[in-house]
């Protein structure tokens, strides 16, 4: 057992580990929420992670994105992986260099537990949606991470199954995504993954 996971015993009851030693999440997109869930949940003790995205860490998303300057040019899921595992070298964390569509949704989350949504596309979005709950997965989306400056107007909307968390909204086709909003709502998915862990049985 490494240092983190140790830390981990010593901080979580013996059956909430276990049972986040044993959820299997998906996250696609690792982007300004993606790039951010996926520390948080590393630390909170989730050793089962996947992340996929196609795109590359850019310098103009440095801004909002959980990257370093060195990672410019870097596949994102190869640039969020090496920094997951300097958090937990423990951890199994799996990658796809791939963009979802209609062909490989269902094949690409029908492996996992809990399915979080961190795209920017809406199509995207309500594809993944839409997939995760015809396989009765677990998901967690995001609607509205846009602006600033108006956190207090973030909501969280429950369903079977389901959460989407955002101000339902605001659109980064209309508005800059800034560090703060972005970060608070991949904050909130992130607890929203724990909650549904945690209650799952």
């Amino acid at each position: 057992m490494n240092s983190f996971n140790l830390m981990l015993k010593n901080y979580f009851d013996d059956n909430l580990l276990q049972k986040l030693s044993r959820v299997k999440v998906l996250i696609i997109g690792c982007g300004g929420l993606g790039s951010h869930i996926a520390w948080m949940l590393i630390r909170c003790g989730v050793q089962n992670l996947k992340i996929v995205d196609f795109d590359r860490v850019e310098l103009k998303n440095l801004n909002r994105q959980g990257y370093f300057l060195a990672q410019v040019g870097l596949p994102k899921v190869l640039a969020l992986k090496d920094i997951l595992t300097q958090i937990n070298p423990g951890a199994n964390i799996a990658i796809t260099v791939e963009k979802i569509d209609d062909k490989n949704v269902e094949k690409i989350i029908m492996s996992y537990d809990v399915i979080v949504e961190a795209v920017d596309d809406e199509a995207t979005k309500a594809l993944i949606f839409e997939a995760a709950m015809k396989l009765n997965k677990k998901v967690v989306a995001a609607s509205g991470v846009a602006g600033f400056g108006d956190c207090e107007r973030i909501k969280i909307k429950r369903g079977r199954n389901f959460v989407i968390v955002g101000d339902f909204s605001t659109s980064v086709k209309d508005k800059k995504p800034y560090a703060p909003k972005v970060t608070a709502v991949a904050a909130i998915q992130a607890d929203e993954v724990l909650r549904m862990v945690v209650e799952d049985e």
